[in-house]
């Protein structure tokens, strides 16, 4: 442990007084951050994670997390921001040095990230948002909430390839052991040179079925250890993910979850949006007050998860970092869910979550939305009305489905003159009601009002946040693993609420705070 840096009081110093005043301008980025951000809160914040008495006195806590925002802002690496802060002007009046100070090793800065963790860099976002609390740069009462896909530093292999690598970690970490290990790695190094996967099929097929043949029998002799080090547990899950994603090749109604590289095992491929291609990494989700665009909750997860899984948590992180339960959620209809919008309306929030178009009416066909529906007093379906009047009752619930299904008869449909734009069945139509279609429907309605189209306008303010962070390198991650991207996605959050507070104090947007937040630099 290092010791504990104790700030001392600042005083003007010929740098602040002549250098900062005479060559940086009043204008410039870093200069107006220095004046509106107070950083100063970070000595209190890690104190517990430096001992007073053991080790070397410790680098300043504050620079250090001022050299990250730098790091961030300029898209650069740990010897880069080191480096450029050594002759920058700008850079030294920003982390508060004489010309005369010295700046810290570039490991240092992994270190102290290392020290720090997910739940420090979540504590660092939290002050920097409570700080625009108190500029009242936010009301809490409407929350816009969206995602971009953030691309892993990595390559993907092909599976024989993944499956090579994993296996080579994994004897690798069975050295030592009691294991027989001649056999294993007779075997592996035969697969290893044998490339009749470049034939026919049949060959290939063959050739990936003692892959895994092998790989079982590796992960057996690990699970059979008993005790495993950090490298063998490490190989035990490759092998696991590795096998299951074989067992999933070609399942239908299976939830994909492949493991894409041993280099990052969290990486996955990210959900397929229209028009663009899929790309290995993660999904950050972003919640913003949507008065300011200030950020209040950040999320990291694998790329292939789901945004209507996300609602819920990222509405709860909100009011867990605001304290103030929203209004009404703003998000695109991938967050839409029958559950979301129960969970909404349960809790007395407003439902903006947009409601995609019916199932079937973009080919010009009759929708569920085209039926006239009767419910009961307990909100479930009881008859239907079809576009040519034809009646159905006494729907069926369809447990799997969590809907109630109607049912015209064939002698209902025979001769309708709408068959053709009602459905392709020689029989009659089965309509299926969802348990939350109610909801849906006046989501639909409530989008289609001015108030609700222009809560869907001001959505694109958290856009605006993706772009600025994709400008600045952070459409690829600089790390592996969801927990340090976690961790980075903290960081983010904290760059674009400082850089948010910068703009809207400059812009005189924000109220004068309560107490002095900062001792603003001389000059």
């Amino acid at each position: 442990m290092r010791l504990k840096h104790t700030a001392q009081p600042r005083t003007p110093s010929l740098y602040d007084s002549v250098i900062g005043a005479s060559y940086i301008p009043e204008e410039h980025i870093l200069r107006r951050i220095r004046a509106a951000v107070d950083f100063s809160f970070v000595h209190d914040l890690l104190a517990d994670l430096y001992h007073d008495s053991l080790g070397r006195p410790a680098y300043d806590q504050e620079v250090m997390v001022r050299l990250i925002f730098l790091q961030i802002h300029y898209n650069l690496s740990d010897r880069q921001v080191i480096e450029r802060a050594q002759t920058d002007h700008a850079f030294r009046f920003f982390l508060g040095l004489d010309w005369n100070d010295e700046l810290p090793h570039p490991t240092s800065l992994t270190k102290f990230r290392k020290r720090l963790g997910e739940e420090r860099f979540q504590a660092i976002f939290t002050h920097i948002l409570h700080q625009a609390q108190e500029l009242g740069l936010m009301t809490g009462r409407r929350v816009l909430i969206d995602s971009s896909s953030v691309r892993a530093d990595i390559a993907v292999p092909g599976f024989r390839g993944l499956l090579e690598r994993v296996l080579a970690k994994a004897l690798a970490a069975l050295a030592g052991t009691s294991v027989e290990l001649e056999y294993l790695r007779t075997e592996y190094q035969a697969l290893v040179e044998d490339r009749s996967d470049v034939m026919v099929k049949q060959l290939r097929d063959r050739l990936l079925a003692e892959w895994l043949s092998l790989a079982e029998l590796v992960a057996e002799a690990l699970e059979g250890l008993g005790e495993r080090t950090e490298a063998q547990q490490e190989s035990l899950e490759l092998l696991a993910a590795a096998l299951q994603r074989a067992a999933n090749h070609g399942k239908r109604k299976v939830r994909k979850d492949d493991l894409l590289s041993d280099v990052d095992p969290d990486a996955r491929w990210n959900c397929k949006k229209r028009g663009k291609s899929t790309e290995p990494g993660y999904l950050q989700q972003l919640a913003a007050d949507a008065e300011h665009g200030v950020v209040t909750n950040v999320e990291v997860l694998p790329g292939n998860a789901d945004d209507s899984e996300a609602l819920r948590p990222m509405v709860e992180g909100h009011i867990e970092q605001v304290g103030l339960k929203p209004d009404d959620v703003v998000a695109d209809s991938k967050y839409q869910s029958g559950e979301n919008r129960r969970e909404l309306a349960e809790n007395g929030i407003t439902d903006h979550v947009a409601a995609p178009p019916p199932k079937g009416s973009r080919q010009g066909r009759f929708s569920v939305s085209d039926f006239l529906i009767e419910f009961d007093e307990q909100g479930a379906p009881v008859a239907m009305l079809c576009p040519s009047g034809e009646l159905a009752e006494a729907p069926k619930w369809k447990q799997d489905k969590h809907a109630w299904a109607f049912y015209f008869t064939t002698g209902q449909c025979r001769g309708c003159p709408l068959r053709a734009q009602c459905t392709k069945q020689k029989r009659g139509r089965q309509v299926l009601v969802d348990e939350h279609y109610q909801l849906g429907a006046q989501a639909r309605a409530r989008q289609a009002t001015p108030e609700g189209q222009a809560a869907q306008r001001e959505r694109f303010r958290i856009e605006r946040l993706f772009a600025m962070q994709k400008q600045r390198g952070g459409g690829r991650t600089r790390y592996r693993g969801v927990g340090k991207n976690r961790m980075l996605g903290w960081a983010w959050g904290m760059y674009l609420n400082v850089m948010t507070i910068s703009r809207c104090v400059s812009e005189g947007l924000a109220r004068p705070p309560s107490g002095n937040l900062y001792n603003a630099a001389p000059g």
